[in-house]
């Protein structure tokens, strides 16, 4: 039997979290909730309580989230304290089913925390830390955890010492400028290929954030891609996002694909991105 809708929202909590979802009314009048004992639920308009229990825990599963916890209530945004840039094989699996084996992912600094069990991706601009997205590898709700310092600002851009060098030529030529991706791990598939890639770490993006993905990048400088999920969210976010960057003098072209970018070979990203 499937999970009430309630049910379901609160497992992809991080513990400790809560957030209002609508229950007898369009209003989100109900608070779930992940707490120390289970998944609660309050209603503010009809009194409904329901409440399931987590259940009984191995103990490294206790630690797991103990360490959770601890990093989802820290005030100040920090790798966590046992992270390593030494990925195990099982974990780094993942990494490999999108294109990017061990030298690429030691180049853009991801990491593991074997107290998380999640393979880390650090969110850098200048060498300064602005967040991280932690990932987990044993299907634990919810499965990626986000922590950045200003959330409205943080963008992830790909480094253009890791772009390949076949690449470089047509880039310059009619390559576009920017691509636009939602996901850190495209930004970096795409990144090898152009001369910029911007990872949203969503589907929004606020002043601040194309201000970053913007910088030292002129409207002549060839046109942007957005290439964002498919889905009618993301085809939504793509056509908000394309007005906004026409506005500010930008030739823009919207991609949508079956998978995500970071799904593609080399040739196939190329072949989509060549208009």
């Amino acid at each position: 039997m499937a999970d009430p809708y309630w049910l379901v929202r609160a497992k992809a909590l991080p513990a400790g979290r809560s957030t209002k979802i609508e229950c007898c009314a369009s209003d989100r009048s109900m608070l779930v909730t992940n707490d120390v004992k289970g998944y609660r639920g309050y209603c503010f308009r009809c009194g409904a309580k329901p409440f399931v229990s987590h259940g009984l825990f191995s103990v490294q599963e206790l630690r797991r989230r103990k360490a959770e916890l601890a990093l989802t209530e820290s005030k100040t945004v920090a790798l966590p304290k046992d992270f390593t840039t030494d990925i195990p094989p099982r974990e780094a699996v993942w990494l490999y089913m999108a294109g990017i084996g061990s030298g690429l992912a030691r180049h853009y600094g991801f990491g593991y925390s074997p107290s998380l069990k999640r393979v880390v991706l650090p969110v850098y601009d200048n060498g300064k830390l602005l967040g991280f997205t932690a990932r987990s590898t044993i299907n634990a709700r919810p499965k990626y955890i986000e922590r950045m310092v200003s959330p409205s600002e943080a963008v992830f851009v790909s480094c253009p010492s890791a772009a390949l060098p076949s690449a470089k030529a047509w880039a310059e030529a009619s390559g576009p400028g920017v691509v636009f991706t939602e996901d850190i791990l495209s930004a970096v598939r795409v990144g090898r290929l152009v001369r910029r890639s911007v990872s949203l770490l969503g589907t929004s993006a606020s002043d601040a954030q194309l201000s970053r993905a913007l910088r030292d990048i002129p409207p002549q400088a060839g046109w942007i891609g957005l290439w964002l999920d498919g889905d009618a969210p993301g085809r939504r976010a793509a056509s908000r996002l394309a007005r906004t960057l026409t506005l500010m003098g930008y030739e823009v072209q919207n991609i949508y694909t079956e998978s995500d970018p970071r799904a593609y070979s080399n040739r196939e990203i190329r072949r989509i991105l060549t208009l």
